[in-house]
């Protein structure tokens, strides 16, 4: 897991993620940065990369899902 340093984060966070992973267009090392916002949106980024903003309801479907396809 890699660390993003304090000051980058936002007044409007609740909280945030991360989780080591790798690239898929050239299989090197990456981050992923899921942010809590404080208005209950979610955001999704690749460090490095554009992100993706989800409402709330997407985001606790789109981790049922995930979590189903786990187990």
């Amino acid at each position: 897991m890699t660390d993003v340093p304090e000051t980058l984060h936002s007044q409007r966070e609740r909280g945030r993620m991360t989780a080591q992973g790798r690239c898929t267009d050239d299989d090197s090392d990456c981050t992923l940065l899921v942010i809590h916002e404080a208005g209950g949106t979610w955001s999704i980024h690749g460090l490095g990369a554009p992100g993706v903003r989800l409402r709330q309801a997407e985001m606790v479907a789109l981790a049922e899902k995930i979590l189903a396809r786990a187990r």
